[in-house]
C-alpha cells in the first residue's frame, strides 16, 4: 500500500490503534508448520509495525520482516530489543511479490502474512513464496474484516456507508465525495470484504492446503463468552472500546489518509464518521462498546 510508505504516515499511531492476534492462533500456525517444517528461518512480509516478526522469534532462530514502506521499516530498527545470543532479527525492504536478494532460494521455513495478502499480486506472491520456501516449508497469511458492532445493528450500517459506499450515488451533484469507500484501493479493498475467497495458494506449487474463516453473522456472537468462539477459530479477535480508540482505528485506514489529501481542508473525515455514531446511537466518547472481527487465515505447505 502506497499511502503507508509516505513519511507523513504516523506508524506508531497505526500500531497502537489496531488489533493483535490472540495466542490460540500462534499455536495453531505453529503447530501446522512443526510437522514438516524447520524453525531456522522465518520471514514475515508487510511487516508492518513489526509485531508479528518479533512474536516469531518465540518460536524462531532468525527473523526477517519485509515491507515496502521504509517508514514502517524504520520503526521496526528503531524497536529491536536485546535479544539472546541464538536470536536474530532484521528488517528491510521487500515486497510480498520479490523478497530481497539476501533472502536465498529454498532457505525459508515460513512465511507469514499478516493484514497484507488482500493487496499483494496473487499470482507473483505465490510463485516468489514458493522459489524462496524450503520444501515443505510453510506459507501462511491471515487478515481480519471490518470490525462488528455486537448488538448494534444501525452502527454497522453507517460503518458500511463511510467504508464502502460512495455519497455520490446517492446524490451525483453532491459537491465532494463524503464516504471512504472509493478512497480505497482495488482490487484489494474487494478481497478484503470477501476475505479473499477468490485466491488460494496454487496445487502445483503447494499442498496440504487450509483455509479456515470465521464469520460472525453466520457463526455467531460471543456475547461475551470469548472461550467458547475460540472453537470456533483460533483466529477470534474481540476488543471491548471506546469512540476515542476507534476515532483513531478510522485514522489508519489507508483510505483516510488518501481521502484527507484530497478533501482535509474541508473537515476531518474520521471526526465527522464517529461524530454520527456518537449521534445516532447515543454514544459519549467513552462510551464501552463490544466490537468482533471476521477472520480468515490459510495455510499451505511448499512442494
Amino acid at each position: 500500500m502506497s499511502t503507508y510508505a509516505e513519511t507523513s504516515f504516523n506508524s506508531q499511531q497505526y500500531d497502537n490503534s489496531r488489533p493483535n492476534y490472540p495466542e490460540p492462533f500462534y499455536c495453531e500456525l505453529i503447530n501446522y508448520h512443526k510437522v514438516k517444517g524447520d524453525t531456522q528461518l522465518a520471514v514475515d512480509i508487510g511487516c508492518g509495525s513489526g509485531f508479528v516478526a518479533f512474536k516469531l522469534l518465540e518460536y524462531f532462530d532468525h527473523v526477517i520482516g519485509t515491507d515496502p514502506s521504509s517508514t514502517m521499516i524504520s520503526q521496526c530498527q528503531t524497536n529491536i530489543p536485546k535479544l539472546p545470543e541464538n536470536k536474530t532479527i532484521e528488517f528491510t525492504i521487500g515486497s510480498a511479490e520479490l523478497q530481497p536478494s539476501g533472502i536465498l532460494p529454498a532457505s525459508v521455513d515460513l512465511i507469514t502474512g499478516a493484514e497484507c495478502c488482500h493487496w499483494v499480486d496473487h499470482a507473483k506472491f505465490y510463485t516468489e513464496s514458493a522459489r524462496i520456501l524450503k520444501r515443505n516449508g510453510t506459507l501462511a497469511y491471515w487478515f481480519y474484516k471490518d470490525p462488528v458492532f455486537v448488538g448494534y445493528p444501525q452502527a454497522n450500517e453507517i460503518y458500511e456507508n463511510y467504508t464502502y459506499n460512495s455519497s455520490r450515488e446517492v446524490n451525483p451533484d453532491d459537491e465532494f465525495e463524503r464516504y471512504m469507500g472509493p478512497y480505497y484501493q482495488q482490487p484489494g479493498h474487494d478481497y478484503l470484504r470477501s476475505l479473499l475467497k477468490e485466491k488460494s495458494p496454487p496445487s502445483d506449487l503447494f499442498y496440504d492446503i487450509v483455509r479456515h474463516e470465521y464469520v460472525s453473522e453466520r457463526d455467531g456472537s460471543p456475547h461475551n463468552d470469548e472461550d467458547a468462539y475460540v472453537t470456533k477459530t483460533p483466529l477470534f479477535i474481540r476488543k471491548v472500546i471506546d469512540m476515542t480508540w476507534f476515532l483513531n482505528y478510522v485514522k489508519s485506514w489507508s483510505a483516510y489518509h488518501t481521502w484527507m489529501k484530497e478533501h482535509g481542508d474541508k473537515y476531518d473525515i474520521a471526526e465527522i464518521f464517529v461524530d454520527e455514531l456518537k449521534k445516532e446511537m447515543g454514544w459519549k466518547d467513552d462510551t464501552k462498546v463490544e466490537v468482533i472481527w471476521d477472520t480468515v487465515y490459510t495455510f499451505a505447505r511448499k512442494k
